[in-house]
């Protein structure tokens, strides 16, 4: 289940290496932030980045001398690297890579990237992702991964000579471990590194990724944040005329609002005034692409509170899923589950979820659902939860499989007539009355039938909601049958169903 286990080391080492235990059944939503790398202290982390923003030079002397259609696919398309585990994939470790489509966007936009207009103390490479439209923590991490592979491999390398059996690593080449300018290009390396069988039935070798580079939520340079802090930035801006031309921009639509509002005997509202402000900035910025480096100046400024900000998304992000995880399946072999695979995998899919509600409700096993008092919210971590309450089975378990009018959150089956579908949903969600039309779409496209449904309540108004939602779509007699309403509440002392 997690590397720890399967290469028979403490996590307490991994940790103490300055590792993460990765899950080895499904990605951690965890991250590499580049700004992690930049303002470290760390001599080895000085010179990554010193390497990151090396490369990103060549791909600018090159973009200027024009290149074809196969030298961009060679030297700015990067493929993902599923080997550290880390993403948004709910079963194994294959994502999406950042494709052509990034790859042409970065071809043009490479002069952007690096130029500071001599604002900013540094180049960052994610400075490019605050034109790309789509952009996201996970196209940053494999960006930021596919350029310090060599490291990685290295990091894991040390590790696992000095720690796990040899006979559980074998020398294996990595393709693009490393960027040769000489030759001016990838070069595979062969590196001495813990493996696994993955599902293909072929070896793949496993990465460990320091944490200290790692975070949960969007990276500290990102589009979101960058339009949300444009007071900020206006405040920043050192060039008085430039600073005047921008205020005197946005206060000009907000006039125009304001008097709008007046004339038409209207209220004026702030939610307004915020958005309209937010409009001109993104507006003016497009021709004054200083203000994006006022923004990374304010970022590489913010060095404590982003270590700080991190390490507690890391602390919380590790004990939801690997503690809570870890403790879920303790209690399912304390309390006997026995792994029959002669049933259906109709039948074991319900077994499991049964087991699953019990475990939750009268053994405990909700304590897992909240860390230091805080709910698991998302039903993305409960999912994670129940995949990894799949140990031991020869059914295949797939999670969000696209394979028709949507995504179902499970498919388990163990051939093509033998398969079912489970439906995961927050009892807050507030489309929950949609789910039993969702399943039988579900259902059409994956041709199986009678899905099994979980509901998560976390209040006893939640609860209520979710049982009347089922009893108005006349369903009350599925309840623990195919319909499942789950109790996860902390605050009703006995944890067992009230159903």
């Amino acid at each position: 289940m997690f590397f720890s286990e399967k290469f028979l080391i403490d996590t307490e080492l991994i940790r103490a290496y300055g590792a993460v235990d990765i899950s080895l059944v499904c990605d951690i939503p965890l991250f590499v932030d580049p700004m992690l790398i930049f303002n470290s202290d760390k001599p080895e982390y000085q010179a990554l980045h010193q390497e990151i923003i090396r490369y990103f030079y060549f791909l600018h002397t090159k973009a200027k001398q024009g290149l074809s259609s196969k030298e961009i696919d060679a030297w700015f398309n990067f493929s993902e690297i599923p080997n550290n585990w880390l993403g948004f994939s709910l079963v194994g470790n294959k994502g999406l890579a950042l494709g052509k489509k990034y790859a042409e966007f970065l071809y043009q936009n490479i002069g952007f990237a690096l130029d500071t207009h001599g604002i900013s103390k540094g180049q960052h490479i994610e400075k490019a992702m605050l034109l790309y439209e789509g952009s996201g923590k996970d196209k940053i991490s494999d960006l930021s991964v596919n350029l310090i592979k060599r490291f990685l491999c290295e990091f894991t390398e040390k590790f696992a000579k000095e720690y796990i059996a040899p006979n559980l690593c074998k020398t294996l080449p990595v393709e693009k471990a490393y960027f040769n300018y000489n030759t001016e290009s990838f070069v595979s390396r062969e590196y001495m590194l813990p493996y696994i069988y993955n599902e293909k039935a072929e070896i793949e070798y496993v990465l460990l990724t320091p944490y200290d580079i790692l975070r949960e939520n969007e990276p500290s340079i990102n589009r979101n944040n960058f339009y949300h802090s444009h007071e900020r930035i206006r405040a920043a801006i050192e060039n008085d005329t430039l600073r005047a031309y921008v205020n005197n921009y946005i206060g000009q639509a907000v006039w125009q609002y304001e008097d709008n509002q007046k004339r038409n005997r209207r209220a004026i509202s702030e939610k307004s005034i915020q958005k309209i402000e937010k409009d001109a900035f993104q507006e003016i910025v497009k021709d004054y692409p200083e203000l994006y480096d006022y923004y990374i100046k304010l970022r590489e400024a913010d060095t404590d509170e982003i270590r700080l900000q991190c390490m507690q998304e890391l602390n919380k992000q590790l004990e939801k899923l690997l503690i809570a995880s870890k403790n879920l399946i303790s209690i399912f072999e304390q309390n006997g589950y026995s792994i029959e695979e002669e049933l259906s995998a109709r039948e074991e899919a319900k077994r499991r979820l049964a087991f699953f509600k019990h475990i939750i409700e009268d053994c405990d096993g909700f304590k897992n659902l909240y860390v230091k008092g805080e709910r698991i919210a998302k039903e993305n971590d409960l999912q994670r939860l129940f995949r990894f309450v799949w140990y031991g089975t020869n059914y295949k378990v797939d999670a969000e499989p696209n394979n028709g009018r949507g995504q179902a959150d499970f498919i388990v089956s163990m051939g093509q007539r033998n398969q079912n579908i489970v439906e995961f949903k927050l009892a807050s969600n507030s489309t929950l009355d949609h789910v039993f039309t969702q399943v039988k779409i579900y259902e059409a496209a994956n041709c199986t039938d009678g899905s099994l449904i979980a509901i998560f309540c976390f209040s006893e108004s939640e609860y209520l909601k979710a049982r009347q939602i089922v009893i108005n779509a006349s369903y009350e007699h599925m309840i623990d049958e195919s319909i499942y309403i789950i109790d996860c509440r902390n605050d009703n002392k006995a944890s067992a169903s009230i159903a």
